[in-house]
């Protein structure tokens, strides 16, 4: 039977692609302790990764927005934010049965034989994966297009997720890794806003990628959006408040945790740590480490690096 070995939960943020240098000093211990979990995932003989992370209106827009999706079949990435365009390697078998196990435990995934995922998953592989050499189970989260499914809810599949992973019939060693997070406000308008300048992108949101004209164009353009911003806001003490209660184990608390409350206190962006739920519920008993956090208003985001050793 497959065994759950290791677990890393990782911000991710864009502006590491396009301006490393702006985060300094602590953008460099960041991605020094992003280096230090690539090696240790291999250290511990991590023969898949099931990544968790989110989708960032580039696969999923509100004219199909499934709340879990599971890739059980190809994957590739976009490509998007200067990331190469992975032809991910997709350990299908345990894809499968993470998807049947689900349905037989009320987790209805969507899923696709063709996933396509952004910088959201493939910053993870860039930094823990770069050569491919683990295959890949790839979950996207829903953290954008609201209404989301609660923290509680994604600790719960979680959970499920654990079951159907130790339940697999093959004897290899796999880690989870959660990438998304910590703060972070992103600029991009909510659905309803009626701002004349807002309804060209809103109706991209809404209707998805038929909508856009010349895509070269348009994916200049939100990377202009975002690489405008020289600093962005990160809310230090909600990052390290959440931090606390990973390394005391108090997952009720995070488990309580409204949409709401998190976009008041980690932002929109924030809510990828709906991602690190999914973790936490599957790695309960596993010990967590902050590895890392730094707050870096230059990549818009509070950057943390927890491990997870059984």
């Amino acid at each position: 039977m497959a065994q759950i070995i290791a677990g890393v939960a990782m911000s991710h943020s864009p502006m590491i692609m396009t301006n490393e240098a702006g985060g300094g000093e602590r953008g460099q211990r960041f991605l020094a302790s992003a280096a230090e979990m690539k090696d240790w995932l291999k250290q511990v003989g991590a023969d898949v990764l099931v990544l968790v992370s989110d989708d960032h209106f580039n696969s999923y827009f509100y004219n199909h927005m499934p709340s879990f999706t599971i890739g059980i079949g190809e994957c590739e990435g976009w490509g998007d934010w200067q990331l190469p365009k992975y032809k991910i390697p997709v350990q299908q078998s345990l894809a499968k049965h993470i998807l049947e196990t689900g349905l037989d435990h009320h987790v209805d995934f969507a899923f696709t034989l063709s996933m396509k995922v952004d910088h959201g998953h493939t910053q993870g592989i860039y930094f823990l994966n770069p050569d491919l050499d683990i295959p890949v189970v790839p979950i996207a989260v829903n953290t954008s297009a609201p209404p989301l499914p609660t923290m509680d809810r994604c600790f719960k599949v979680g959970e499920m997720l654990r079951g159907a992973i130790e339940s697999w019939d093959e004897d290899l060693k796999v880690a989870i890794v959660a990438s998304g997070g910590l703060s972070h406000w992103v600029p991009i308008p909510k659905i309803d806003s009626e701002k004349p300048e807002d309804q060209k992108l809103i109706q991209v949101l809404k209707k998805g990628r038929e909508e856009i004209e010349e895509l070269d164009a348009y994916l200049k353009n939100r990377e202009t959006r975002v690489t405008n911003l020289k600093s962005g806001p990160v809310n230090e003490e909600w990052d390290r408040k959440m931090l606390e209660l990973i390394v005391s184990k108090d997952y009720a608390a995070l488990r309580g945790w409204s949409a709401e409350l998190i976009e008041e206190k980690f932002g929109n962006g924030g809510q990828e740590i709906h991602n690190w739920l999914v973790l936490l519920g599957a790695l309960q008993s596993f010990e967590p480490k902050v590895v890392c956090y730094e707050p870096i208003p230059e990549w818009v985001t509070g950057m943390a690096v927890v491990q997870f050793t059984a």
